[in-house]
């Protein structure tokens, strides 16, 4: 099965991101979601019961976004983090919407 790549990527007012697939589906994510959700080497190894340093939940944005190859999307944040790379794939797995959290949704995703 292949996999959906974003036709569109659109911050949502300052505290979300909205992806539009070529499938159609459209994903919201709040910023704080995707940056808990990074999944860099270093955001991995950490704890995600710490704190993100120096920015409050709500202070958080994508400061740049921008395609990686043809397979991901690199997003570099307020925060100064700039080393996650989301994968299309990942990105799509993290949609937060109740069709894709959907407990039968899940048991389809792409592969």
């Amino acid at each position: 099965m292949m996999i959906p790549a974003p036709v569109e990527i659109r911050r949502v007012g300052t505290r979300a991101l909205r992806v539009r697939w070529d499938d159609g589906h459209e994903s919201d994510y709040s910023n704080r979601y995707l940056r808990d959700h990074c999944p860099c080497a270093a955001c991995h190894e950490r704890s995600r019961s710490l704190p993100i340093v120096g920015a409050s939940a709500r202070d958080i944005y994508p400061a740049q976004i921008g395609v990686v190859g043809r397979y991901a999307v690199g997003i570099g944040w307020s925060d100064g983090h700039d080393s996650g790379i989301y994968s299309y794939k990942t990105l799509r797995e993290l949609c937060p919407c109740g069709h894709c959290t959907a407990p039968t949704a899940r048991n389809t995703q792409v592969t």
